[in-house]
Formats: C-alpha cells, structure tokens, sequence
C-alpha cells in the first residue's frame, strides 16, 4: 500500500458512492483535526489504507478530538506498532466442502464466503487489515468454480448456513450477488436440508446511503432473499435514521419470509465498555420499526483490536453481567474468537485459574487453554491447543 496523495481523491464503489480516502479532504470537514495528528494519520495512512465514507463523517462523527469514535474510524499511531499476528480464520477443517482461499470452513455446519476485501469504511483495529486476504471483488468466474465444486462434494449434505462476508458483502456488484443467489438455489436442489444464507454487514452503518439508492443492489437482495444479517454497530451514535430506513428496506424486500436483524459488536475500551452504552445502542435501535436482536457480544481480538482498546476476559464478563438482567431478548452471547472457532461464556461461570490460563471450549467442544498473560502463540491446529492472551499490553504505545 503507497503512501496517499495529499489532494483529495473520491473513491468510488461499483455503485456511486463517493468515499474520502484523503486527510486534507477529512480536515475539511473535521477541523478540530490539529496539524500534528494530521501528520500522524498521513504516516499511518502510508501503512495502512484510509477510506471513510461522506456520510459517517458527517452524521456520525463529531468535530471534536474527544470523540471516541475517532479512535475507531480515523488513523492513529498505536496501527503502526500492532503486531497484526491474529490467525482467526487461517484454520479450516481438514474435510470442507470446497477448496477455495475465499472458502472459509470451521465447522462442518458452516462456511463464510470472503466475497471482498474491500469496505465502504476501514475499521481501524480490523484484524484483517494485515493479513493476506484475497484481494478485489469475487468473479462471476469464481462463484461457479465453488459452486461447481460444493454440489459435487459429499459434505454438502451436512452444511446448514453459508455467511457472506468480506471486506463487505453489500460492497460487492449486484450481479456478483444475483449470480450467488442462482447458485445456491441450484446447491439447495442437490441437499436434503435447506442451507441459508447469510449476510455479515457494517454497510448500513458506513454507507446506508447506497443501499437506499441502489436498484440493482435491493433486487439482488430480494433474489437472495437471505435468512438473516448480522449487523456490526459498536455504539449508539451509529443508528442513525438512515441505518432505520435501511432495516426497513432490508426488512421489506424479504418478504413473504422476513430476514432475522441480529446485531453483533466488538468491546473496546474507553468508547463502549459500560453496559449503560451498550443498553443506550439497543434502545435506539428498539425505537424503529424493526426489531433487531442482540447477538454477538464480542471480547477483544488480542491483535487486531488496538492495544489501548483491549479488554480481559473478567472485564469483559462483567459487562455481560450487568447487560444479564435484561429481558431475554435483549441479551447478547459473549463470545471469545480463537483461532480454532468461538468460544461462548456465561456471565456467572466461573473462570478458574488453572495455573496462568482458562480452558474454554469452542462451540464445537475443542478445548482451548485461554492465558492470562502471555501473549498469543499463533498455533493454527487443533492438535495443538492455541494459546491466547488475556492482559493488554503496549499500554505505553505513542497515541494519535
């Protein structure tokens, strides 16, 4: 990645939207932006893209250096020192139905799709941002070689769910997404069971903008005609009016059978740790006219999420405690993400010490000794039980 040219540049989406990739175009709309992290955000963004749309600048941010939500939109100097040595989806079973960098397969009952790397909006602490993935859009090309290979392998019949993901799946061209949409029925035709689709998505929150705008986009979305999306909002300034209207698109088009709205969100420190934030988020989004339910509660990536970010497995149990009491329907799962699959904690169980780690279990019983402080050991086999951290660290780290 090149070193961004200081003149403002609009990149566009295979639709139209227009996305500031330039500092000096950001600082005209963020003038509380000082020069010197100016200089700072230039740096960072030579090392790393910075892409933010028109809109979440201006309906979402505030023109204020205290706002916590630049920590998670804007460049900042603490991306230049993480390590980036996350693994989470490198591991994949060794009997998957397809074959594909762009396949991944942790369980027999599930497979996420990377459509794209490519977001309407760059999470600052994403923990793809440096890894390896499959770079552009998925081809019309590629979709049939996976499909063509998931209806000739056996374990089809033992697969439930399919995610779109990415990058952004709502990013990708419409025709990519009708095109999908042809295949599965086509792979629905050859299983005993259904398998559904669905969509992992944080363009309503970055971008609603061309969602509402797009034709071809909503009718590739009613042809799809997907089970559920799981919406990746971190705090309540992010349900904006626009992000209702899109539910109630998204709801519309899927009629006769209306898609499950199912919120997940990562745990950062300092911006939603305090279940009052998180109970805020719900309240607004219970305030429209679809019902969306909490589902993911996410404990911090040990890489990926910025160091002054991270949480321990406590704190982060605790803030499910106190989100328990809710009504059922309100209360997320707190899932811990290893490179083996995801873990799921209650908020009484009891994490034992047993001598520097927690053993937890992923969803699917493999075992998963969690340390308290050592930093994460990159093992990607379930031979080898992976070691995780559970301890900030970098705390000294120069700030943004």
């Amino acid at each position: 990645m090149g070193t961004l040219a200081s003149s403002a540049v609009v990149l566009k989406t295979p639709d139209t939207a227009p996305l500031l990739t330039s500092i000096d175009e950001l600082r005209a709309l963020l003038p509380a932006i000082t020069d010197a992290r100016a200089a700072v955000m230039r740096e960072v963004a030579g090392q790393y893209q910075f892409r933010l749309p028109r809109f979440y600048v201006e309906k979402v941010l505030r023109n204020d250096a205290a706002d916590p939500l630049w920590d998670l939109a804007l460049p900042g100097a603490s991306e230049i020192y993480d390590a980036g040595t996350e693994r989470w989806d490198a591991f994949q079973l060794p009997v998957r139905v397809v074959d594909h960098p762009r396949w991944i397969q942790k369980y027999a009952y599930e497979a996420l799709l990377r459509t794209t790397d490519f977001c309407s909006g760059l999470c600052r602490y994403c923990y793809l941002k440096n890894r390896d993935v499959t770079a552009g859009v998925i081809s019309i090309r590629e979709i049939d070689a996976l499909f063509d290979a998931a209806e000739k392998s056996p374990h089809r019949q033992a697969l439930r769910e399919i995610i779109l993901s990415g990058g952004d799946p709502m990013a990708i061209p419409a025709e990519q997404l009708e095109h999908f949409a042809q295949r599965m029925d086509r792979l629905n035709a050859t299983v005993h069971r259904r398998i559904t689709v669905n969509i992992h998505t944080r363009e309503p929150v970055w971008n609603p903008q061309r969602i509402l705008s797009s034709r071809p986009l909503q009718q590739a979305l009613r042809r799809l005609a997907p089970s559920a999306y799981v919406l990746h909002v971190v705090h309540p300034r992010e349900v904006t009016p626009e992000l209702h209207q899109t539910l109630e698109l998204l709801s519309e088009l899927g009629r006769p059978r209306q898609p499950l709205m199912l919120i997940q969100h990562p745990l950062f420190k300092h911006i939603n740790d305090d279940a009052r934030i998180i109970t805020g988020m719900y309240d607004q989004l219970d305030a429209g006219n679809v019902v969306v339910k909490p589902y993911y509660l996410i404990h911090p990536f040990p890489d990926g999420t910025l160091p002054q970010h991270r949480l321990t497995l406590l704190e982060s149990q605790r803030i499910l405690r106190d989100l328990a009491s809710a009504p059922g329907s309100r209360v997320p799962l707190l899932t811990i993400p290893t490179p083996m699959g995801k873990c799921v904690i209650g908020p009484y169980e009891n994490l034992v010490d047993r001598g520097g780690y927690y053993l937890l279990h992923t969803k699917d019983g493999v075992p998963v000794k969690y340390t308290i402080t050592a930093h994460y050991n990159p093992v990607e086999t379930r031979v080898n039980i992976p070691i995780l951290p559970d301890h900030p660290s970098g705390q000294n780290l120069p700030e943004a």
